[in-house]
């Protein structure tokens, strides 16, 4: 959708004479109870211009703005959506509007329009970059209420918003929400007289299927993530073993200035990884372990490393399990055995697919290879996560490859990532992404899978 000029900001957001103006004890509980007929405010149909329209290159008024709410219930086909949040910890908010903020903003979608309330702070921006069909601030809200003697929650500013377009009047009453949608929002919301009903993931179905500019985003990543692989298993390779550890150039390798080696090549190609995971020995049988210490000779050493681009909020995900020194026959049959099983995950997606039929059969090919899922003093080992998931711009997103029956579709991009954990054995992970085309998957990793590199 267009953008809207920075320099054309709507008269409905400044600071009128009229909303300083000391209210009456009866303006005052109008505004509180919302009584549209005795409120004291704009009346509906005569407030000045509030919306940009790019086509016309004219203010639409509220009255003609409200007309797009006409015959919308609580009944329709397209409810109205609502996130309250912030795009740096929601993917859903920015997926939506594109805007990258860190503070607290109001997303309304009613129909196929969409709407953003934001800060003076963030006002300005937002009219350059979000994609959305208007950007309200939400000052003029703020000051009403607190004129009236009321908070400025965010929600009574919602709230009295929707009240002044008359959209309330016209049926948005009942609203959608994502299933972590704050619960003091939710219960200040609902005091209000609104219904709010939560729409389980994914809040956006389609945010799954990626456009060819998504995938491609993706495959960058996965370009920095093999940077950075490289970085790290050519360390390990020219590493010294001495007494069972690993040595670099005279210094102890350790998980932690392995890692910290990472995020510094990651960060100058504008991307952060804190959590990338150097796991060796015991410490690798724990799949999300981080790992710390140095790092052993001999013993496998899980590398999981999944980069968020600064830039486009994009994330890639790759995972690969090495040795320095001799690994064992069993570790060897560990590795083997994964790559099998992440061959046939592979060989099994495509659009159509089932996810779930696709995690089962590579659960059943490992325990067919002689790898049983136990517990050994309180601690699973074996295969005891996922085959992979949805990636984008959260690092797990929809479909699962998992227990959880999902469909897969061309154009999803996922990880297959199966793994063994055995404590005193060893473990192993391999992980690639692969996009989802009509008769199969690509592969958009191009780092060779060695265990001993």
């Amino acid at each position: 959708m267009s953008k809207r000029p920075a320099a054309a900001r709507p008269s409905s957001t400044h600071r009128t004479s009229q909303s300083r103006k000391p209210q009456s004890r009866e303006s005052k509980r109008s505004i509180a109870r919302g009584d549209a007929s005795r409120r004291g405010l704009t009346k509906r149909g005569t407030e000045s211009k509030t919306g940009f329209d790019p086509g016309t290159r004219r203010f639409r008024d509220a009255a003609e703005i409200e007309t797009r709410a006409e015959g919308r219930t609580a009944e329709d086909a397209n409810p109205t959506l609502l996130i309250i949040g912030d795009s740096e910890a929601d993917a859903d908010l920015y997926y939506a509007t594109r805007f990258y903020v860190t503070v607290t903003v109001v997303y309304v979608q009613i129909g196929a329009r969409k709407l953003l309330l934001v800060n003076d702070l963030e006002y300005g921006r937002a009219v350059a970059e979000a994609k959305v069909d208007e950007v309200i601030s939400t000052t003029p809200y703020e000051e009403k209420l607190r004129a009236a003697g009321e908070p400025a929650r965010i929600t009574s500013v919602l709230d009295l918003f929707f009240r002044e377009r008359g959209l309330r009047e016209r049926g948005v009453r009942e609203l959608s929400v994502p299933a972590r949608f704050p619960l003091a929002h939710a219960e200040n919301l609902r005091e209000k007289g609104y219904l709010l009903k939560v729409r389980e993931d994914p809040f956006f179905p389609q945010r799954s299927i990626k456009t060819a500019e998504e995938v491609a985003l993706i495959e960058s990543m996965q370009r920095f993530a093999e940077e950075a692989m490289t970085l790290a298993t050519t360390k390990i390779r020219e590493s010294e073993i001495r007494g069972g550890l690993l040595y670099h150039r005279g210094r102890q390798l350790t998980s932690e200035g392995l890692r910290l080696d990472i995020q510094k090549l990651l960060l100058e190609r504008q991307c952060v990884a804190p959590q990338t995971i150097i796991a060796g020995g015991d410490q690798a049988a724990d799949p999300h372990a981080r790992g710390t210490g140095p790092l052993p000779a001999h013993k496998t050493i899980i590398i999981d490393i999944f980069p968020q681009s600064t830039a486009t909020r994009y994330w890639g995900d790759m995972t690969r399990t090495v040795v320095r020194g001799k690994a064992t026959r069993a570790v060897r049959k560990l590795f083997d055995d994964v790559k099998a099983a992440q061959d046939l995950a592979c060989s099994r997606l495509k659009d159509g697919a089932d996810g779930q039929k696709v995690h089962e059969e590579v659960a059943d090919l490992l325990r067919s290879l002689g790898n049983p899922n136990e517990s050994i003093e309180g601690k699973k080992t074996g295969f005891i996560h996922s085959t992979g998931h949805g990636l984008g711009l959260d690092i797990h997103e929809w479909p699962r490859l998992g227990r959880t029956a999902a469909r897969i579709q061309k154009g999803q991009v996922l990880t297959v990532e199966p793994g063994l954990y055995y404590p005193g054995v060893g473990a192993v992970r391999l992980e690639d992404v692969v996009a989802i085309e009509k008769s199969g998957c690509r592969n958009l990793n191009r780092f060779p899978v060695q265990l001993e590199p």
